[in-house]
């Protein structure tokens, strides 16, 4: 049978909601410096997730000691105790509160006989798990086949750390600080004020060679007397922020006589009300030749000033003659390279917010003057599941960007370059010794390379203008290159968002949050090929995603960069001219001559083989955990989602990417002892306010099954899920799982019964699949909620029975008095009750919106478990009137507000399967507002033995 071990919290409870909220805020964009903020990686996981999950991974749950705790109540308040210590790690800029990180290791240290083991993320990525591990005291190792994710986690794990408490070694931080010693430079700050100071040593320089191609724009009388909103302006030279651009293309018809035509998805410059500004296109048919002049003021037509020139999907039309530019037409011409750009509008800084102008002839030339001396290498990948700008003839890494972008990209990287000659000078100034100097010139090169590459995101032909915000959006708002039609060059030596300073400013600040307690290491390996003996290890990853995100193909973007500007730095990471594909676990098609079924067992085989290595290397006091992305979503996505711009046709379906996670653990002599959903993207809030959408994540608790595993038959299977999964369930309610997650959740004790066993065999001896040990949980799933109606009064009982049938619609009052016999109560009991209305022969269940304002639990003639969860819901979700209210009334039905909940549940999961979304949203916003409510409510409740307690 399978080995005794000792269950950590993560395989029995989790506090998710506020793991959720953590999880979502830490996703958001523009929450201030932050890890992640060093260099772009896709999907990256939330801090507060991992840290939380390799807390809980540790730390055992009250259940393993029934010395101590005997009871379910002992258990449930040392759970809470624990909950508590993760709460406190869920709080934001945790990097300002080491006291946190030492109460959560310190409580670990308790549980793992007082060292506390290695943590190996084998799939590392953007490095949130190692970082957190050496966050949290633990030593972390993180492997990647990727070279842009090893360099990210060799940023994190050990270059910080290495300079931590170390002063700056430039001339004006250490003239303002001759103090002696490391005194008020307390982790990365040394580092970060390096890093802010040779930026702009770089700045200056790069200004210096190129600032003619970045100048001002003046105003003119001219240009005034046509857009009057520039008057005040008139005579001044403006520092510009951005120059705005359109594509254009031959006009398709034959009497426009081959003159381009513009591109614009849009017309729109700033949408903001009372801010407005939109282009208002300028044409002279006769002539060929079109321009555009800016307007201010609400337009007259809004829609029409969105859409632009756009009539559909990469379609557009003609501003010459009217006719249709079709998406082919627009392929075609880009691949035999006729797409073009012209510049449209300038957006300026007065000093007091922004100015828009019209082009002008002379920034359009000195643009085009531009003569890059090199171009980034290598094809921009063919298929990408976001879609990709290839298709249109921006084919390779150069393409990208303008001939100015280029020039100035290519200078920075340069500068970048020459400026470690000044570090190690004055680290050798600084009293380090040449070793040191060396490596510390090193080190902060490494973080302006970093802040280059954040330029080059910024700084390519493929940035939107958002209209909304007023400001450059950097191209991988998720994981794809998609096309853009009219783009956004910022002013790479000015100092909005995109421009050098600003870029080199946020990695430092971004430094400034990565202090660690430990060093770590980080390395280039093949998670489904042998490597060296690294035992005994607890291993938390964040695997890929079948064909989700090919982040070989996408890293490519950083990588060219990299490479020129420290490859020299880092031999063993850039060998390659471009990041290496074929090991990458991932199914792409494109990469097995476009067959998806070679794809899907190249993804599958390299899978098993990764967590084969993995069991061998386990610490087996310790679960491993796995992040599998259900529905992946990445930061700040774009507009225009359904353009791809690509073929996906040939993609794998995501449901079979869960199971097939699942049986390449079972099949690796994995046991799942839990499952737990996770949100982690920014709609999380929404789903509180009533939207029901997938988990971002799910996280898997595994342990190695033993290898004389038994057998069991489906029977078997089945009489052991009917035994284990109730009280499993019921300690996932006490632990407030969201309805909208429960089924998710409860996979985790379901496939811990499934898994713990080498074969579970169908009547005809065949193994059964993943697929049906699913369908057998659900469905006991719902066999078990059905029976917890045992536990509610009989006007409850009668009143879901109705409630699945008609849902708050009317009934016969025939029917409605034969079903209440059933359930030993009468029609004139469930109205003395206050939860029916019965006139003229219909009966119908009140809404909570219907229900009576003065209801008091005090004062119920009848009360019921039913009325008890509807008024809750009245005053939570329809009237809105906050937790502290709700909290008076949950205090006032006390017993019966734990029975609501376990209502709550049950009632979502029959909207869910009826359909009925605006229902399912209300019972599921009171069960994630629960936690909160009962903490103000300020009671624990006993839950009743027997109906006859209850009231």
């Amino acid at each position: 049978m399978t080995t005794p071990y000792t269950k950590k919290l993560i395989e029995v409870a989790l506090p998710l909601s506020e793991i959720n909220d953590a999880s979502a805020y830490d996703k958001m964009p523009g929450i201030g410096p932050h890890p992640k903020g060093i260099h772009h990686w896709w999907a990256r996981l939330p801090l507060p997730v991992a840290r939380a999950v390799l807390f809980a991974s540790v730390v055992d749950d009250p259940s393993s000691h029934p010395d101590r705790f005997p009871t379910e109540e002992a258990q449930a308040q040392e759970r809470e105790r624990l909950f508590g210590i993760i709460r406190k790690m869920m709080q934001k800029n945790l990097h300002k509160h080491p006291e946190v990180y030492a109460e959560a290791r310190a409580e670990m240290l308790k549980h793992a006989d007082g060292k506390l083991p290695p943590v190996l993320d084998p799939f590392a990525g953007g490095g949130s798990i190692p970082l957190e591990a050496a966050r949290l005291g633990f030593e972390a190792y993180a492997g990647d086949i990727n070279p842009v994710a090893v360099l990210l986690n060799k940023c994190n794990l050990e270059i910080a750390p290495r300079w931590a408490n170390h002063p700056p070694v430039n001339p004006e931080d250490r003239d303002h600080h001759k103090i002696g010693g490391t005194g008020g430079w307390r982790g990365t700050a040394g580092l970060a004020a390096d890093v802010r100071y040779y930026g702009r040593v770089i700045l200056e320089r790069a200004r210096e060679r190129i600032g003619h191609l970045y100048p001002p724009v003046k105003i003119t009388p001219e240009m005034a007397a046509e857009h009057p909103h520039l008057n005040p302006y008139v005579g001044q030279e403006l520092p510009v922020i951005a120059w705005i651009w359109a594509r254009t293309v031959p006009s398709p018809n034959p009497a426009a006589r081959g003159a381009h035509v513009p591109l614009m998805s849009t017309f729109w410059l700033s949408s903001k009300r009372g801010k407005e500004a939109w282009l208002e296109p300028v044409v002279d048919r006769a002539a060929g030749t079109w321009r555009f002049v800016v307007r201010t003021g609400s337009p007259e037509d809004r829609a029409a000033v969105k859409a632009g020139m756009k009539t559909g999907r990469a379609t557009f039309r003609c501003l010459l003659t009217g006719d249709t530019i079709k998406d082919d037409y627009i392929k075609g011409q880009g691949k035999a390279g006729q797409m073009g750009v012209r510049l449209v509008a300038i957006v300026a800084d007065t000093g007091r917010g922004r100015v828009y102008l019209p082009a002008t002839e002379e920034h359009e030339a000195i643009a085009q003057r531009a003569r890059p001396e090199w171009k980034p290498e290598g094809s921009v990948p063919e298929r990408l599941t976001g879609g990709t700008c290839a298709p249109y003839g921006l084919a390779q890494w150069g393409d990208l960007f303008t001939p100015r972008q280029l020039t100035a990209m290519v200078t920075l990287s340069d500068l970048v370059r020459e400026v470690r000659a000044d570090l190690w000078r004055d680290a050798l100034a600084a009293g380090f010794s040449d070793a040191e100097a060396e490596e510390y010139a090193r080190a902060v090169t490494t973080f302006l390379a970093l802040a280059l590459d954040r330029c080059a995101d910024f700084n390519n032909s493929l940035c939107r203008w958002s209209p909304s915000n007023q400001k450059v959006m950097n191209l991988f708002g998720r994981q794809a290159i998609p096309m853009v039609w009219d783009f956004a060059e910022a002013n790479l030596l000015g100092e909005s968002v995109g421009a050098w300073v600003t870029c080199s400013e946020y990695v430092a600040e971004c430094i400034e949050t990565m202090a660690t307690l430990l060093q770590g290491r980080a390395r280039p390996i093949d998670a489904a090929r042998p490597w060296d003996g690294l035992k005994d290890v607890l291993v938390s990853t964040d695997p890929p995603y079948y064909d989700n995100i090919g982040y070989a193909a996408l890293s490519d973007f950083f990588y060219v960069w990299l490479r020129r500007t420290i490859g020299d730095l880092y031999p063993d990471l850039f060998a390659t001219i471009l990041v290496p594909k074929e090991p990458e676990l991932v199914a792409a098609p494109e990469r097995f001559g476009g067959d998806k079924h070679a794809a899907k067992e190249h993804f599958e085989q390299g899978l098993r083989r990764a967590f084969a290595q993995l069991r061998e290397k386990m610490d087996p006091r310790f679960p491993l955990t796995v992040y599998y992305a259900y529905k992946q979503e990445d930061e700040g996505s774009g507009e225009d989602e359904k353009e791809l711009n690509g073929n996906d046709g040939n993609r794998v379906d995501r449901t079979t990417g869960w199971e097939t996670m699942l049986q390449a653990l079972i099949e690796t002599g994995f046991q799942i002892t839990a499952t737990w959903p996770v949100r982690a993207s920014q709609k999380w809030r929404m789903v509180s306010m009533g939207t029901n959408a997938l988990a971002s994540y799910i996280v898997l608790a595994c342990r190695p099954r033993s290898e004389d595993a038994p057998q069991t038959d489906r029977r078997g299977f089945v009489a052991e899920l009917k035994r284990e999964l109730p009280g499993a369930l019921r300690r996932l309610q006490q632990g407030n799982i969201a309805p909208v997650d429960f089924a998710q959740a409860a996979i985790g004790p379901g496939m811990a019964i499934f898994s713990r066993y080498g074969r579970v065999l169908e009547p005809d001896g065949r193994p059964m699949s993943v697929r049906t040990a699913l369908g057998l949980i659900n469905q006991m799933l719902t066999e078990v909620l059905s029976e917890q109606e045992d536990e509610f009064d009989n006007e409850t009982r009668w009143a879901i029975t109705w409630f699945e049938q008609l849902g708050f619609g009317e009934g016969e009052f025939g029917e409605a008095e034969l079903l209440s016999k059933a359930k030993v109560t009468t029609v004139g009991s469930l109205v003395e009750a206050g939860i029916v209305d019965s006139k003229g022969g219909k009966v119908r269940l009140l809404p909570p919106d219907k229900l009576p304002k003065d209801w008091h639990p005090e004062r119920e003639a009848r009360p019921t478990v039913w009325g008890a969860v509807h008024h809750l819901i009245r005053i939570y979700y329809h009237e809105k009137a906050g937790e502290e209210a709700t909290a008076k009334v949950v205090r006032a039905l006390g017993a019966r507000a734990e029975l609501a909940r376990d209502l709550a549940y049950r009632l979502y999961g029959i909207c869910e399967r009826r359909g009925w979304t605006q229902e399912a949203q209300a019972y599921n916003a009171l069960v994630l507002g629960w936690p909160g409510i009962i903490h103000l409510a300020g009671t624990s409740f006993e839950r009743p033995g027997t109906q006859g307690t209850m009231f």
